[in-house]
């Protein structure tokens, strides 16, 4: 297992934070895959900052998987670690999205589980995992994309 960090994991770009209680922001955070990740690899795409919950979010990827018979799933949940910190021990769970396949073809999800809008605020960062739960068959390169709504609670 490999953990592979978004330009705003690694500090890169900064992330916004809602100007007062109850307002929601939302941004767009996407990585490209330019070489085959392995099943079980992790892309540490997004944070959950302190304070913030996500009310709702959207995956989007390009297709990933060219085979006949694409086999590329995701799972996509909370972090286990510190936020920004690359720590190859790192786990991801699937409070988000289960074995999603939106990168065999190129679409888009909005999450179906009840436990992607039951997230508890938290006193300190965390991160939003994206893992490869399943590899591609025949990897193209391309992007993975995750919009999310935060606000306060």
């Amino acid at each position: 297992m490999a953990l592979i960090q978004s330009k705003y994991a690694k500090g890169i770009v900064t992330v916004p934070f809602p100007a007062f209680a109850g307002a929601v922001v939302g941004l767009r955070f996407a990585h490209t895959l330019s070489a085959a990740p392995a099943a079980n690899d992790i892309i540490e795409l997004a944070p959950i900052l302190p304070g913030l919950v996500p009310l709702d979010m959207i995956l989007d990827s390009d297709d990933l998987d060219t085979d006949g018979t694409p086999a590329i799933t995701l799972d996509v949940g909370i972090m286990s670690g510190v936020w920004g910190v690359n720590d190859g021990a790192r786990t991801v769970g699937a409070e988000f999205f289960s074995g999603s396949t939106v990168a065999q073809t190129g679409a888009v999800a909005r999450p179906t589980l009840k436990t992607a809008f039951r997230v508890a605020p938290s006193d300190t960062a965390r991160s939003i995992g994206v893992k490869i739960a399943t590899a591609a068959d025949v990897f193209a390169a391309g992007e993975i994309g995750l919009t999310v709504l935060y606000a306060t609670r």
